[in-house]
């Protein structure tokens, strides 16, 4: 991730955070599931689906902050988002065409 996204939305890295959490979760749930066998599949199943809303939730949460934090800051400094979106896209579009 580049320098300017982190430094200008630090949230991201609670995304980032939050996703490396439901990562760990679901490893250790399945870590579970691997030592207490079928028999509990089915309350197992029901703590992954509630941990997966739970986690869903934070995450909706999270990128909606983020999203407002961005629209003002393009609110803010138009002509900086302007040129910096310009710049992402030729950037884009050079790796995109280098693959061709």
């Amino acid at each position: 991730m580049s320098k300017i996204v982190k430094e200008e939305y630090p949230g991201i890295e609670d995304i980032r955070s939050d996703l490396d959490a439901l990562r760990s979760n679901v490893v250790e749930l399945t870590r579970h599931i691997q030592q207490n066998g079928a028999g509990h599949i089915h309350e197992i199943t029901e703590d992954i689906s509630d941990m997966a809303h739970k986690r869903a939730e934070t995450l909706r949460k999270a990128g909606k902050r983020e999203l407002k934090k961005f629209e003002s800051q393009v609110k803010a400094h138009p002509g900086q988002s302007v040129a910096l979106a310009f710049a992402a896209g030729m950037a884009l579009s050079m790796l995109a065409g280098g693959r061709r």
